[in-house]
């Protein structure tokens, strides 16, 4: 799964007109950069945690529930704060820490503030990689589908 969200990153930022000359993250999965292998890794482990935040589950392909799943603008939205929170969170562990331009060596982000305080095409990275989720997990044999009350665990109508 994370090769396919790293492989979704880079088709999106080519269709946007982005280069590797502007942007190194832009490479095959073979020759990314070990630490960014693990943040691809850290993305796509919180993908279950991400889809019970909003009532749904990982289930098998086979299921049939998952075929066109999608997110509604209000789950796609808390999903995206909550990926920025796991970005934020990953590089201050990391050593990362605010600063007005992004400097890898450094290890400064402009982008270390609150989802609110996001330029929107950075809010839009967080997006995209909420909307790649269903093909991330079809690439795995996987789907979404809706926790029943059961599921749910506290009795009520999730979905």
């Amino acid at each position: 799964m994370a090769r396919a969200i790293h492989g979704d990153y880079v088709r999106k930022q080519a269709e946007d007109g982005r280069t590797s000359a502007e942007n190194p993250s832009m490479v095959s999965w073979d020759e990314l950069p070990e630490h960014l292998r693990e943040s691809n890794r850290r993305q796509a482990e919180d993908i279950a945690s991400k889809l019970r935040a909003i009532g749904c589950k990982v289930v098998p392909r086979a299921d049939g529930r998952n075929d066109s799943f999608g997110f509604d603008p209000s789950e796609l939205e808390r999903l995206a704060r909550m990926e920025h929170d796991r970005w934020w969170r990953e590089k201050k562990a990391t050593g990362w820490s605010y600063g007005t331009e992004k400097d890898i060596h450094r290890q400064t982000s402009p982008y270390l503030v609150p989802f609110d305080e996001l330029p929107d095409d950075i809010k839009e990275l967080d997006r995209n990689a909420v909307r790649a989720i269903p093909d991330v997990l079809a690439r795995a044999g996987l789907g979404i589908a809706r926790l029943s009350r059961e599921e749910s665990g506290d009795g009520q109508d999730i979905g």
